[in-house]
């Protein structure tokens, strides 16, 4: 449970990182822009491990699905570039390490320890949202669901 809390958590970072950054005539924020997101990203003990590595992997595309009960996003690299794609997946890796320990953080642990993205994603999760993710090619894949409307 708590590796899907952490991808998910990834994959959001992931998705949030390329909607604040993107131009819609680039795909690409200016150096200043990205500089601030990741230093925004490096507080969080989650996000700070794929704001880390941005650079080695980007820029990247993301596409997030509303379903009936739920979400799904997709996340991966642009580039054809397998050193690119093997960082992508080595940040996810770290990002999951980190974010074992979510779960078991305390709410005022998680208030001054996580992003506001990846504390709703914990509330998501203590809340009994259901999470089934997976590895592609270039990128990765999550669902996230719950049969209970107010979670979703």
């Amino acid at each position: 449970m708590t590796k899907k809390v952490t991808l998910l958590a990834l994959l959001l970072v992931i998705a949030c990182a390329v909607v604040w950054a993107g131009d819609t005539k680039m795909g690409m924020a200016g150096k200043p822009a990205m500089e601030a997101m990741k230093a925004e990203m490096m507080k969080c003990t989650v996000c700070k491990h794929m704001a880390m590595h941005m650079d080695e992997f980007g820029p990247m595309g993301m596409e997030a699905v509303k379903l009936n009960d739920g979400l799904t996003m997709n996340h991966w690299v642009k580039s054809e570039d397998p050193k690119k794609i093997a960082a992508f997946h080595a940040a996810g890796d770290e990002m999951s390490k980190a974010g074992e320990g979510c779960m078991t953080m305390t709410d005022a642990q998680a208030k001054t320890d996580l992003c506001q993205f990846c504390q709703d994603m914990r509330s998501a999760m203590k809340a009994g949202a259901h999470m089934s993710m997976g590895r592609t090619r270039k990128g990765d894949m999550m669902v996230m669901t719950s049969a209970d409307p107010a979670v979703q």
